[in-house]
């Protein structure tokens, strides 16, 4: 059981990490080639919000904070609108929860929420991407 903890840990914390991502601090090149940066304000809102839902807020907290609240991981940041839009504009809501459940660049498949519904990974994605006042 520990071999597992410890496994478990070790995916999580490399998981945040690959191609596309941070290049310095608080700036995320983007598959587009644009750099957005992040601001003090933006890094410290990203460590501080949680899903007004206990449920999700646990899920949250388990497998997307990790990458999403981290300036040095290679994952747009919580609540930081421009990084998310430039990922999620024009893209069908089907092809995003493809890319969820399958993994895109360093994510990995289903952000490793194994145990998130559909549902629960759209609510997610809308709370770190501002979209939504989950």
């Amino acid at each position: 059981m520990r071999n597992l903890l410890i496994y478990g840990l070790i995916l999580a914390t490399t998981a945040c990490s690959g191609e596309n991502g941070k290049s310095d601090a608080g700036q995320t090149q983007t598959s587009k080639n644009e750099t957005i940066t992040a601001t003090a304000e933006d890094i410290a809102l990203a460590q501080t919000l949680v899903p007004d839902d206990p449920a999700l807020a646990a899920k949250y907290d388990r497998s997307c904070r990790t990458c999403h609240s981290l300036v040095d991981a290679k994952a747009p940041l919580t609540g930081h609108v421009p990084d998310w839009r430039v990922r999620l504009d024009g893209k069908a809501s089907e092809i995003v929860l493809a890319n969820i459940k399958n993994g895109l660049n360093a994510m990995p498949p289903m952000g490793l929420c194994n145990d998130c519904s559909d549902d629960e990974l759209i609510a997610l994605t809308d709370f770190m991407s501002g979209d939504s006042s989950q």
